[in-house]
């Protein structure tokens, strides 16, 4: 008897998968019952992918905030993004202590857009998006938007974990890309990065646009993931009016995900 395996079996049943997309969710699905980080070689030869695909595949889970690359281990792991893809249905199950709970129990105290986000390279990509209410007038980005490192308060956060050659390494990169005028003040940014090390948070007044703002702080670190960092966007006038309050709303959300 000719014995299929389960890869041949789903790649002969109708209709066809699209290449591409049956691969990536394959990758996904092999960090699922692996559950440690791999490299590239290991994720091919596991797949029976050729190394070439699967170093493009890998790349664009990771462009896309799917897949993590630590410089110490050289391993990728998936990030924190994969979990939420399924979080609305954790929610309808399992709605206690859960981290999705957590961020809009966080919106609904502040009236404020929630958003997580991890840095890359000169960016942070917002993996997590949150609103109080679709009535509520709060800053909110897109799931996978990209925004400036230098310039976002999560941004200045997870600069701040950073050392300050680090910073104007990684400022000076920025710089070299943005448009005139939107170049940052390296210096500044390097002491924003010192006082929020010293306080735990650190804003941005007038951004993305004039008369919005945002406050950020940095997530508890969670074993495999990248440094992360959640954000509030609310109006200017409110962050000047209640940051206190926000700051403490803040605090408070990120001691609850500690326990």
């Amino acid at each position: 008897m000719n014995v299929m395996t389960k890869r041949e079996e789903t790649l002969d049943s109708s209709p066809k998968p699209v290449k591409s997309a049956f691969r990536a969710i394959e990758i996904l699905e092999y960090f699922a019952a692996r559950q440690k980080g791999a490299t590239i070689t290991e994720i091919a030869a596991a797949l029976d992918y050729p190394q070439s695909s699967t170093s493009m595949l890998v790349g664009s889970l990771e462009t896309m905030g799917y897949l993590t690359f630590s410089e110490k281990d050289h391993l990728f792991r998936p990030t924190l993004r994969v979990m939420l893809l399924g979080a609305w249905q954790h929610e309808a199950f399992f709605a206690k202590n859960s981290f999705v709970t957590d961020m809009k129990t966080l919106a609904m105290r502040t009236k404020a857009g929630v958003m997580v986000g991890l840095r890359q390279g000169i960016h942070v990509r917002f993996i997590l998006s949150l609103l109080p209410s679709l009535k509520t007038n709060a800053l909110w980005f897109p799931p996978g938007v990209l925004r400036p490192v230098c310039r976002s308060a999560a941004g200045k956060v997870l600069l701040a974990n950073e050392r300050d050659e680090d910073i104007e390494r990684i400022a000076s990169a920025a710089n070299a890309e943005a448009a005139d005028g939107v170049q940052v003040n390296i210096p500044a940014l390097i002491r924003e990065a010192r006082e929020c090390r010293q306080r735990g948070w650190a804003q941005s007044l007038d951004y993305p646009r004039p008369g919005w703002a945002n406050l950020a702080m940095g997530l508890p670190r969670m074993e495999g993931q990248p440094e992360m960092a959640v954000t509030l966007g609310v109006r200017k006038e409110s962050v000047e009016l209640r940051r206190d309050d926000l700051i403490a709303e803040l605090r408070r959300a990120m001691e609850r995900l500690k326990r």
